[in-house]
């Protein structure tokens, strides 16, 4: 089918079929999934094509500098004099985390969306209203949201993100077995604090709270690791690394 010399990709996307008419439903960045093969071209795009902005990339979803900047900041707000005293490569391995706990979010976000997951706006209302209350006495929300670079705006999308967040790995520990044993075992030991065994009724009251707090406990141990693994597996990443000691050059 074809004579010439080896095809590139934009030969083969050139007279690739298209019945979908996906070529023209988006149109990639460098290094993101080909429209009509979902294969990343990232090494079909010359560095100098790949736009400085950009952090990483998750699927199709792209992490602006700007924004990984501002969760950076966000992040050294919490202690200013630790984050300014780190040394260079310590900073470098701080900068990398910051990005990949941006990387496990979006991923997470995706999968959720992915399931048709939603956030009722009520919720995000009722958060801000708890957090007005929470400032109410510290120099008001407005203050604490520009002492850690964030605006309204910014904290609401965060607040729906992280929502959705509980809702899906809500979704995840809650299938985690825990057996009958188990759950009373959990009760005799950190809940009952009577002389006397407890009831039936005492541990049926109680039954499915210990039920939660073993799944959580599994969860956080070890579930929570083997399914953001699987989530990475499964999708398409690039990630820009730090160098250390690279200063205002980075990323």
């Amino acid at each position: 089918l074809w004579n010439g010399t080896d095809p590139r990709h934009g030969d083969l996307l050139a007279i690739a079929s298209d019945p979908r008419e996906v070529k023209t439903a988006r149109e990639p960045l460098p290094g993101a999934l080909c429209p009509l093969c979902d294969f990343s071209t990232f090494n079909w795009a010359d560095g100098e094509a790949l736009p400085t902005e950009i952090v990483a990339r998750i699927n199709d979803v792209a992490v602006t500098r700007a924004q990984f900047e501002t969760r950076l900041a966000q992040s050294r707000a919490m202690n200013p004099a630790l984050f300014d005293a780190m040394g260079a490569e310590e900073k470098a391995h701080a900068m990398v985390r910051v990005l990949n706990g941006m990387i496990q979010r979006e991923l997470e976000v995706q999968e959720a969306r992915l399931r048709k997951m939603t956030v009722p706006e009520t919720e995000v209302d009722r958060a801000l209203a708890e957090l007005e209350t929470v400032y109410s006495n510290k120099g008001g929300l407005k203050q604490a949201l520009a002492d850690f670079s964030i605006t309204l705006e910014q904290w609401k999308e965060e607040t729906r993100r992280n929502l959705l967040i509980e809702r899906l790995e809500a979704s995840q520990y809650r299938s985690i077995s825990a057996s009958e044993e188990e759950v009373r075992q959990e009760f005799i030991r950190n809940f009952w604090k009577e002389k006397q065994p407890p009831s039936s009724k005492d541990f049926d009251e109680h039954r499915e709270h210990m039920r939660y707090v073993i799944q959580q406990r599994k969860w956080a141990a070890e579930g929570r690791k083997k399914w953001m693994q699987f989530l990475a597996d499964a999708a398409q990443i690039w990630r820009w690394t730090p160098v250390a000691g690279a200063g205002k050059k980075e990323p």
